[in-house]
């Protein structure tokens, strides 16, 4: 803990007498703690707690209005019980029934008036290095429950979704094998199908190599200058066939025009999962459409669908790995993992941009995604 993290901490001091207020004030001062909040009003207590977020509370335990005791447990309603307040209770009486009632309430530790300012600034020290290491530690583990959550996710993409492509190749190879009489039509049909489950699967694979990679901080951003329409095009390339096995149309309203300096990869990655997802809950002879706006300081880049829509309850976890929510199967019965839109999410924070959806069950989805505009 360095010391100045300490001397930065928020310390409210609650006595009501001003005597005795403005010797730990100006203590503490000269201590060289910094934020000091003070009051002879036991009824402002609870507020100040609320607006000044204090780090330690010093607490006088007799007080007209409300006792030392009152705040305590009023503090128990206001306070989280994961989070470790400190309070130094201040008070002359330092009989063992007044500690013992004074623990039960909530007191970390006392001092006895008169004071002794070695003593109170040892306890104070003391105090505030256990709270900013139980901060730590709840960082911590909050942190570690995100990182198993990801990680059981990333095994169970792995162990199911990616595993189903493949299976579904092997059968239909299978009946295409024991097939007699070849049928154009029939072939064509079952040639459609293995190449779309083959796509399927090569598309879920590299999603989860570049989302590896992304959590390694192992992707390096190589900017430069293109046109957005180009970028574009490349994409509704590459699901044109995607697009046209379910008569969906792919629209392009995105100006020549529009410039921009970013990773042409990482945006064509991004756009591409977001069209693709489109299509993948898109009915046959629906539409989606991508469009762009350049403002003074961002470009805004949409892809909308007249599809099925998205839920409220499952939009909030679109971008969460951690979601314990089945990915939807799509209008023609495709699987997904839901990776596409998360690795979609990180690529756009690493490229400085937001992503946002607006959607209504059977009217279709949009995803809206922000971009610095770093050219005039």
């Amino acid at each position: 803990m360095i010391d100045s993290d300490l001397k930065n901490a928020n310390i409210l001091l609650v006595d009501d007498q001003q005597a005795n207020i403005d010797i730990l004030h100006d203590f503490l001062e000269m201590q060289g703690y910094t934020n000091l909040r003070t009051t002879t009003d036991s009824r402002e207590v609870a507020q100040l707690i609320l607006d000044f977020d204090p780090d330690i509370i010093l607490l006088d335990l007799m007080m007209p209005y409300m006792s030392g005791f009152d705040i305590m447990e009023q503090l128990k309603t206001i306070v989280s019980p994961s989070i470790y307040l400190p309070i130094l209770v201040l008070t002359a009486d330092v009989t063992l029934e007044t500690k013992r009632k004074a623990l039960k309430s909530g007191a970390s530790d006392f001092l006895s008036k008169p004071f002794d300012l070695i003593e109170l600034s040892a306890r104070v020290n003391t105090h505030l290095q256990i709270r900013f290491k139980n901060e730590q530690i709840n960082n911590y583990s909050a942190l570690l429950e995100k990182l198993i959550a990801t990680k059981d996710k990333f095994f169970s993409i792995i162990a199911h979704d990616l595993r189903n492509p493949f299976v579904g190749i092997e059968n239909f190879t299978k009946i295409l094998l024991k097939l007699g009489n070849y049928d154009p039509g029939d072939m064509e049909s079952q040639l459609k199908t293995i190449h779309s489950t083959a796509q399927q699967g090569h598309e879920l694979l590299e999603n989860l190599l570049r989302w590896a990679r992304s959590q390694t901080d192992s992707i390096e951003l190589n900017t430069e200058v293109f046109r957005l329409s180009v970028a574009v095009a490349n994409c509704i390339s590459l699901l044109q066939t995607q697009a046209d096995n379910k008569n969906i149309k792919l629209l392009c309203e995105v100006s020549e025009e529009i410039l921009m300096d970013s990773d042409q990869d990482v945006l064509e990655t991004i756009i591409r999962n977001l069209m693709s997802n489109s299509v993948k809950y898109t009915s046959s002879q629906g539409s989606v459409t991508i469009q762009a706006a350049k403002l003074a300081d961002e470009i805004i880049i949409s892809i909308s669908d007249t599809g099925i829509g998205i839920p409220e309850d499952v939009q909030k976890n679109l971008f969460r790995i951690d979601n314990k929510l089945q990915s939807q199967k799509g209008t023609a019965g495709e699987k997904g993992s839901g990776l596409g839109l998360i690795l979609c999410k990180e690529f756009i924070d690493k490229l400085g941009g937001t992503i946002s959806v607006k959607s209504e069950v059977d009217k279709g989805t949009t995803f809206s995604f922000s971009l610095p505009n770093t050219i005039d």
